[in-house]
């Protein structure tokens, strides 16, 4: 990230925290809290880490913010993916926070979610990684500060994406998504590493909505690190 993108960082990230109480500020962390209500402190990194950058990537991939709290909740499968996004919470924001019981549902794999109840993490997402608040699958994008970020935050950022929509695709490896925004932006960040994708789109026959794809040849994603069980490399 350039000097004057960092500048821009900052200034943005304290913007997002305006409507909390700021308990401390550092060199490299903001220390917030809820103004009204009872209320944990968070930390927050003045700085984009490749784990930041991960877990944005994989509240993008699979995560929600919610309308009605400031609550972010991510459901998954992969259980220890959940344990990876749990520790970074603890590692980046100083914060723990727990799993639902699992979630049961007819013809699909068990579930866990992680509900994270934090003011200052769901601004952080919604403010500085542009992430919509509610329904967001086909308006979603890649936040501006990862585009303008150095090689390994924007690899971080897609570990995150890929570790949660990411999968085989035919004898390649890839994603697909609502969002066209989406899809252009993650294939540019892919070129920017050297990974060269090939883009398709097709109708849903049940739901008539449109879907965006990339697809890549599987030996490519080395060039990504390890992404496996929620292992996420040099992150």
């Amino acid at each position: 990230m350039f000097k004057k993108d960092m500048k821009k960082y900052v200034k943005y990230t304290i913007d997002s925290q305006k409507d909390l109480w700021t308990i401390k500020k550092t060199k490299n962390y903001l220390y917030t809290k809820a103004k009204f209500g009872p209320s944990k402190i968070t930390r927050i990194p003045l700085k984009i880490t490749p784990n930041l950058a991960f877990f944005a990537g994989a509240i993008i991939g699979d995560g929600h913010l919610k309308k009605s709290k400031f609550q972010l909740v991510i459901e998954l499968t992969n259980y220890n993916l959940l344990i990876k996004l749990k520790k970074i919470c603890i590692n980046v924001f100083k914060r723990s926070f727990n799993f639902s019981k699992e979630i049961i549902r007819e013809n699909k794999k068990p579930s866990k979610q992680l509900i994270m109840d934090s003011k200052a993490i769901h601004n952080l997402m919604n403010q500085l990684f542009e992430i919509p608040i509610g329904k967001k699958s086909d308006i979603v994008i890649v936040p501006t500060m990862i585009t303008s970020a150095s090689k390994k935050i924007k690899i971080a950022f897609l570990k995150g994406i890929m570790a949660t929509e990411g999968g085989k695709r035919g004898r390649g490896y890839g994603l697909s998504t609502a969002s066209k925004q989406l899809q252009e932006g993650i294939y540019l960040l892919l070129k920017e590493i050297g990974i060269d994708a090939s883009l398709d789109q097709w109708v849903h026959k049940k739901y008539k909505k449109t879907y965006y794809g990339l697809v890549f040849k599987q030996d490519k994603y080395n060039l990504m690190g390890r992404c496996r069980s929620g292992q996420t490399g040099d992150v």
